[in-house]
This record gives C-alpha cells, sequence and structure tokens, in this order.
C-alpha cells in the first residue's frame, strides 16, 4: 500500500502517508509483524547515499518513544543518526517511517524496514525473520525494548 492525496474537513486536501495507514491498521488487526518496503536497504545512520553511510540494523524502542541502535555499534557517533527527507516526498520520507514503525513497536509488533523487489523484502513478508535475524538479511528490524 502507499498513501495518496485525501480530503480533509480541517485541510481541504492533503497528503495520507501509507505509514500513518499501517500504523493505524496495526493497531486494529494486531499482526505478528509489519514490512516497510522501500527504495534503499532500510535505514541508515546518515544519507545512503554518502559513502560512509552504515546500515542500521536493529533499533529498540523504549517505553517513552524514544529509540536506540542495537546492531550495529555505532563507534565515534554517540548513537547519533541524521534523517533527511527528499524534497519530492510529501508523505515525511524516512523520518515519518521511523515514528510510526517507533509506534508499531510500542505495540508488541516488530517492524521491518527493507528494499523493495529483493530477496531480503521476500522474507520479511514470508516471515521468516521472526525472532533473531540473520546476519545476511540486509534491512532494519525495529522492536520494543523494555529496557
Amino acid at each position: 500500500m502507499h498513501g495518496d492525496a485525501v480530503l480533509d474537513n480541517s485541510l481541504g486536501c492533503t497528503i495520507l502517508s501509507g505509514d500513518v495507514i499501517i500504523r493505524h491498521l496495526a493497531v486494529h488487526f494486531k499482526p505478528d509483524y509489519v514490512v516497510f518496503l522501500t527504495d534503499v536497504l532500510g535505514v541508515y545512520d546518515r544519507p545512503p547515499l554518502e559513502s560512509n553511510a552504515v546500515l542500521l540494523r536493529e533499533i529498540a524502542v523504549h517505553e517513552d518513544g524514544n529509540w536506540s541502535v542495537v546492531k550495529p555499534n555505532l563507534q565515534n557517533t554517540n548513537n547519533q543518526v541524521e534523517i533527511t527527507v527528499a524534497a519530492h516526498d510529501t508523505t515525511g520520507g524516512m523520518e515519518t517511517k521511523i515514528l510510526e514503525a517507533a509506534m508499531i513497536a510500542k505495540l508488541g509488533i516488530n517492524v521491518y524496514i527493507v528494499k523493495a523487489g529483493t530477496s531480503h523484502s521476500l522474507r520479511a513478508l514470508s516471515g521468516e525473520l521472526r525472532g533473531e535475524v540473520p546476519d545476511d538479511w540486509l534491512g532494519t528490524v525495529i522492536r520494543f525494548s523494555r529496557s
């Protein structure tokens, strides 16, 4: 699914992100997991086209809504992540995706962010990644952490 232009009583016409839609569906249907398909392998610590960008393999969402990078251990960065939104992306890009994924994860539902059309996305969609994510899978898992 994806977002679209919608009519709104107070805004007139606005963009409704597919990421927002899936959060509402997750609250209602409580699936075992949610998969967000995107045009990059997952969430990076900076724009993925930068040569030193690092794919964040696992993000933990805490009770207070804050999140931290679990894997990999980001050296010399204070776990800082730079999130940018492309000018043409009217739905909020990766920033909205992470915020919505964090809210879903707080429900106890794992969220997998992965590049569409890859073997990695097929593995996520098929449910193969439940539990411990294998090292050869390229994407980002966002999970709830009680600590």
